[in-house]
């Protein structure tokens, strides 16, 4: 009974083990989906990035403006009303957000700000009917990360 009891324990210990070791963690910047009343869903396109994973390793990506400005109209449109409420999400946050911010540009090239409800992460799309580039900055303990999107205010 004592050699039983031994080798089952034996045995629960390796293969609990071997679950952590074998384990590989990812530590990029999260992937961030914007949403107009919780029903469309877009996901944004990451452009600049510095983020820091564990032990040290980085993952850096640099894109000019213009760059990042045709990428985001590149991508599938998120149409939504004037003024329509939106949400951002993240798909895991292991880190600590110390700044959120976001802004449009329009093809006017004219910039405005987005104010975030850093609660709930709930914003305010523009009242003016235009294409605009979306950009979200996230600065956090792990690094920098910007975003962009395609959204139309019809």
């Amino acid at each position: 009974m004592k050699v039983f009891i031994k080798l089952s324990l034996f045995t629960f210990i390796i293969v609990g083990l071997s679950g952590c070791i074998g384990e590989e963690y990812d530590f990029s910047p999260p992937t961030v989906t914007l949403s107009a009343n919780d029903v469309v869903d877009v996901e944004l396109k990451e452009t600049n990035v510095d983020w820091r994973g564990e032990e040290g390793k980085q993952y850096r990506k640099e894109t000019n403006t213009r760059n990042s400005i045709n990428r985001a109209k590149k991508q599938q449109q998120l149409a939504v009303a004037p003024e329509t409420p939106g949400n951002l999400r993240f798909d895991s946050e292991d880190f600590l957000v110390n700044d959120i911010s976001s802004y449009t540009i329009s093809t006017s090239n004219t910039k405005q700000d987005i104010r975030i409800n850093e609660q709930d992460r709930t914003f305010t799309f523009p009242k003016k009917k235009g294409n605009y580039v979306y950009v979200l900055e996230l600065q956090t303990d792990r690094g920098y990360a910007q975003y962009v999107g395609n959204v139309v205010v019809k």
